[in-house]
């Protein structure tokens, strides 16, 4: 137990260095490990601080037992500061604390706390372990190798030196200042209604209802994206780093041929350290085929400032972006280059972490799209979602997104109505390892070493776009698997 919750502590850590650059394909799991923040409860009534003194108590036993501080420290409620001050030699009081601190992201405290653990409880390797994490979250990186080097030099658990083995990769790469990633994701996904035929069955040209003759298609997909990810560390105090990333994505429909995609999606920008937060000036690119047509081309530009905010307890953002979007005529979408035109959104956000294993993240956005007349419309944007961490590596994550579209004016070739539009999306999507799910087919199997580091990912997506305007009004079921490897290098 004391171990495991080590590697949880490690997980948590690692996550607090993520930074956002852009597109990635594995940013579910980036999400996963993003989570950096959370208050301890106070203990308010004389029955609860009653309880934390019989758990200390009781947790004491169990350090004299047998020794497993962290097993200790998890069995007690969160300890504030004043507490440590009563009991300032329990061992399982101070690393509760250092818990606590690490989910509000006071790192340097959380080490000074483990350290002075460490004084009088040296052989502690999993506490050991916990304090060359910290050392290096705060890039204090030879002091890191050398708590790695005593932790080899004596421990015999496995998972433990399977922790010493990654941490000594990161101080590798760590130390290299061009940091480069690869990912891929393969697998399939169902469409009930792929065609977005109007729930009511008709159509509006100018004016007049027309009865649809297709009704709703439904229809399977193949997908592959495949992403790359290069960073440099500057080594400086304030330009810290220079990114770039692109993705490359295939979806084949088998049936509806034209609504087969291809994309290239490029991403670059730098993270930059100031006084009022962190800045993060970025390029964007994304050109998009149907059908093997080129149908839309995207550049844009964007500025994202990060800070902490309400005592650390919300990672807050804010993020304005402006670009360009031109689209060309198509054989199934002739008027397809009405919609070119200019674009701004503007987004404030923030996360926050309920616990070591749960983040939450809302977002408000403000769009603006300024195509020809009736293509023209601005929208505001509702969206939540959260990340939970369950056990043995596996994870939870959904998300709701509510738009609200306004266009600008009609288009006379359907109706003299101007369109409005109310989108909201739910997704829901389970990850695992693929090893867990070979652990079950016996004994005899072995799992090939390739999938050791891939992961399942299964989503549902409901889709409901609701329309004044029929031929817009349409809702749609998405169900999709992939399987996803990522590589560090």
């Amino acid at each position: 137990m004391g171990r495991g919750a080590v590697l949880e502590y490690s997980k948590l850590l690692q996550g607090q260095a993520t930074k956002r650059r852009g597109l990635t394909v594995t940013s579910v799991l980036a999400a996963c490990l993003a989570i950096t923040q959370v208050h301890a409860q106070p203990v308010g009534t004389e029955a609860a601080e009653r309880r934390t003194k019989e758990a200390t108590q009781q947790a004491g036993k169990t350090v004299a037992a047998d020794d497993d501080l962290m097993a200790a420290a998890e069995a007690l409620p969160p300890v504030t500061f004043s507490q440590v001050l009563e009991s300032p030699d329990d061992p399982a009081v101070n690393l509760r604390y250092a818990q606590d601190l690490i989910l509000k992201g006071n790192v340097q405290l959380a080490a000074a706390t483990v350290e002075r653990i460490l004084i009088s409880y040296p052989d502690a390797d999993s506490v050991r372990l916990l304090y060359a994490i910290l050392l290096y979250r705060m890039d204090v990186l030879d002091d890191a190798a050398a708590q790695l080097d005593i932790l080899e030099g004596r421990s015999t658990d496995d998972a433990v030196l399977k922790e010493v083995a990654r941490y000594r990769k990161l101080i590798d790469e760590r130390n290299r200042p061009i940091k480069r990633s690869a990912a891929v994701s393969i697998g399939m996904h169902y469409d009930s209604n792929r065609n977005a035929f109007p729930d009511r069955g008709t159509f509006l040209i100018g004016g007049t209802p027309i009865q649809g003759t297709t009704g709703e298609v439904d229809d399977f997909g193949h997908v592959v994206i495949a992403a790359t990810d290069m960073r440099m560390d500057t080594k400086g105090q304030q330009l810290q780093e220079i990114f770039a990333d692109a993705a490359v994505l295939y979806d084949n429909q088998v049936e509806i041929d034209e609504l087969d995609v291809r994309a290239l999606l490029l991403n670059g920008g730098l993270t930059y350290k100031s006084r009022f937060g962190t800045l993060v000036p970025g390029l964007h690119a994304a050109l998009i085929e149907l059908d093997r047509e080129k149908y839309s081309r995207d550049y844009a530009v964007s500025l994202r400032g990060e800070r902490p905010i309400l005592n650390s307890k919300v990672a807050a953002y804010a993020e304005i972006k402006a670009g360009w979007r031109k689209y060309n005529n198509t054989r199934n979408l002739p008027f397809a280059r009405e919609q070119s035109g200019q674009y701004h959104e503007l987004t404030v956000g923030g996360r926050r972490a309920l616990d070591n294993r749960t983040l939450v993240h809302g977002a408000l956005s403000l769009n603006s799209v300024d195509a020809i007349n009736f293509e023209s419309y601005e929208s505001y944007e509702i969206a939540v979602d959260f990340t939970r961490i369950l056990p043995a590596d596996t994870f939870l994550t959904g998300s709701v997104t509510i738009e609200k579209q306004f266009y600008q004016g009609p288009d006379p070739f359907i109706t003299q109505q101007t369109r409005h539009d109310l989108d909201t999306t739910f997704n829901l999507t389970y990850g695992i390892p693929v090893a867990n799910l070979t652990e079950h087919l016996g004994e005899s199997f072995v799992s090939p070493p390739f999938l050791e580091d891939v992961v399942l990912t299964v989503s549902a997506e409901y889709q409901n776009s609701n329309s004044n305007i029929p031929n817009f009004d349409y809702d749609n079921f998405r169900g999709q698997f992939l399987l996803n490897r990522r590589w560090d290098f």
